[in-house]
């Protein structure tokens, strides 16, 4: 796969993830899908040897790491937004 096309699917799923993320307070697991997938992707690939967490630490932690703030983020930013909505209707 060239770089061009890793590159969009990579701004894709980043987009998508960003999105998923500051959906409604009660939709929260949305935003876990992608770092759940992750994970998954992370722990098949370490079982079939195809990773090496000594060498490969950097790839393993970081993308984890920026996954997992996105969606408390982005969890954080939704229910701040819904707060702020409730206290609308309760001026109103």
């Amino acid at each position: 796969m060239n770089k061009f096309v890793t590159l969009i699917i990579v701004l894709a799923v980043i987009v998508g993830h960003t999105w998923l993320c500051h959906r409604s307070p009660k939709f929260w697991y949305l935003g876990g899908i992608v770092p759940l997938l992750w994970v998954g992707m992370l722990v098949f690939l370490f079982f079939n040897g195809k990773i090496n967490f000594g060498e490969d630490w950097k790839m393993i932690i970081f993308p984890t790491l920026i996954f997992l703030l996105l969606w408390v983020q982005g969890h954080l930013a939704a229910k701040k937004k819904e707060i702020e909505k409730m206290k609308a209707k309760d001026i109103q």
